[in-house]
C-alpha cells in the first residue's frame, strides 16, 4: 500500500511541475477514427510475414545495452553508488515457429530459432518497482504470439524493490537509446534476430510509470523520438518534467484503463485523451485495476485492443481494429471512444 501512495504521490508532483505549459483544450471525440489518417502498413510487402496474424510461439533472448554518453545518479539509500552510464539489460522476445502440438499459451523457449520474415518492434516500459523480465513474462507474450519483437528494458533507478519514479526524466532518452541499440545489435553477425527484425517499422509501450515515459517519448517537446510510429499507454498519465506535451506530433495512440485503478485514477487517461492530437482509441476496462488489466477477461480485452491497434498502423491491416468497437460492446468487459 506504501508503494501505491507512493506512486499516485509521486506522480502528481511530477505532473504539477510544469503549470507553465498549459494542456490545449480538449478536442470532441469521435465514434471511430478512420483508417485514411493512418500511415500504410511499414513491413515490406513482400515479407513472409507480412501477411501473418498471430499463431506464432515466443522465443526469447536477454542483452545489455550500456549508454556512455549520460551518467545515473547515486541512490545512498539502496545502496546504489553513482555510474559513469546508463545500463540497461533487456530481455528480448520474439516470435518463433510453435513446436508441434504445443499450447498457445506455452512459455518461451530462450534461444530458439526466429519464425520466417521480419517482425516490427515494439519497447514494452516498466512502472516502478516492476522489471523488463517481470514485463516479458506477464504481459509481452500475446503481442509477440500476434507477429512482434518485444523488446523490456529494465530502467537503472525505476526497477526492483526501492525503485523512484524521481529517475522518470531520464527514462524517455532510455528509450530512445534501446530502439537505437536494438537496431545495430539486430544487424551484427551473429545476432540471433539477424534479418528477423524492421527496427523502423516501431511502436513504444509502457504501464504506469512505463506508460509515462513512453508519452514523454512519443509527445513531450523535450523528449520526442522521430522515428516511433505508434504509442500504447496502459494506466498511464502525463508527465510534462520538461516541456510541454502542446503541438505534439499527431502519432496514433491507444490507452487502456482500468475503472477501478486506485493507483493511477482513470482520470489521467481521459486527461490524456482529450489533451494529446492525432488518432487515438480509448479503452477503459470495467472492473480492473492497475494490475488486474492484465488478468482474466479484461486482460483479454487489453491484448485484443493491442494487437488490434499493432496491426492496423503497424502492419497496415484494419480489419480487427475496425471490428472492436462492436467486439466491446457484446463483451459488456469495457468502454470504447475513438478521435482524430
Amino acid at each position: 500500500m506504501a508503494v501505491v501512495a507512493g506512486v499516485a504521490l509521486g506522480l502528481g508532483l511530477l505532473t504539477s511541475c510544469a503549470d507553465d505549459n498549459p494542456s490545449p483544450p480538449p478536442r470532441t471525440a469521435a465514434t471511430a477514427a478512420t483508417a485514411s489518417s493512418a500511415p500504410h502498413g511499414c513491413l515490406p510487402a513482400d515479407d513472409p510475414a507480412a501477411s501473418v496474424r498471430g499463431g506464432y510461439g515466443v522465443g526469447q533472448t536477454e542483452v545489455t545495452f550500456v549508454d556512455h554518453s549520460r551518467p545515473t545518479d547515486a541512490v545512498p539509500e539502496r545502496g546504489l553508488a553513482g555510474r559513469p552510464d546508463r545500463t540497461i539489460p533487456v530481455v528480448v522476445s520474439y516470435p518463433i515457429a510453435p513446436a508441434a502440438g504445443a499450447a498457445r499459451d506455452a512459455p518461451a523457449v530462450a534461444g530458439a530459432a526466429p519464425a520466417p520474415g521480419r517482425f516490427p518492434l515494439v519497447v514494452l516500459s516498466h512502472g516502478v518497482t516492476a522489471n523488463g523480465t517481470g514485463v516479458a513474462t506477464f504481459v509481452a507474450a500475446p503481442f509477440v504470439r500476434q507477429g512482434y519483437v518485444v523488446v523490456s528494458p529494465t530502467f537503472p533507478l525505476s526497477s526492483g524493490p526501492g525503485g523512484t519514479i524521481f529517475d522518470l526524466p531520464n527514462q524517455p532518452a532510455d528509450v530512445s537509446f534501446v530502439i537505437t541499440s536494438m537496431g545495430t545489435w539486430s544487424t551484427a553477425a551473429g545476432s540471433p534476430l539477424a534479418g528477423h527484425l524492421q527496427a523502423d517499422c516501431l511502436a513504444i509501450a509502457g504501464h504506469s510509470l512505463g506508460a509515462a515515459t513512453t508519452l514523454a517519448a512519443a509527445y513531450l517537446s523535450c523528449c520526442r523520438d522521430q522515428r516511433v510510429r505508434a504509442v500504447v499507454s496502459l494506466a498511464g498519465v502525463l508527465a510534462p518534467f520538461k516541456g510541454t506535451f502542446a503541438d505534439n506530433p499527431p502519432v496514433p495512440l491507444l490507452i487502456v484503463h482500468g475503472d477501478q485503478d486506485e493507483t493511477v485514477p482513470l482520470a489521467r487517461s481521459a486527461d490524456i485523451f482529450t489533451t494529446l492530437r492525432g488518432p487515438r482509441y480509448f479503452v477503459t476496462l470495467r472492473g480492473a485495476g492497475h494490475t488486474t488489466m492484465f488478468l482474466n477477461q479484461a486482460g483479454q480485452t487489453l491484448n485484443q485492443s493491442v494487437t488490434a491497434f499493432l496491426d492496423a498502423y503497424l502492419k497496415g491491416d484494419f480489419t480487427a481494429l475496425r471490428a472492436l468497437p462492436d467486439d466491446i460492446r457484446r463483451s459488456t468487459i469495457a468502454t470504447y471512444q475513438a478521435a482524430d
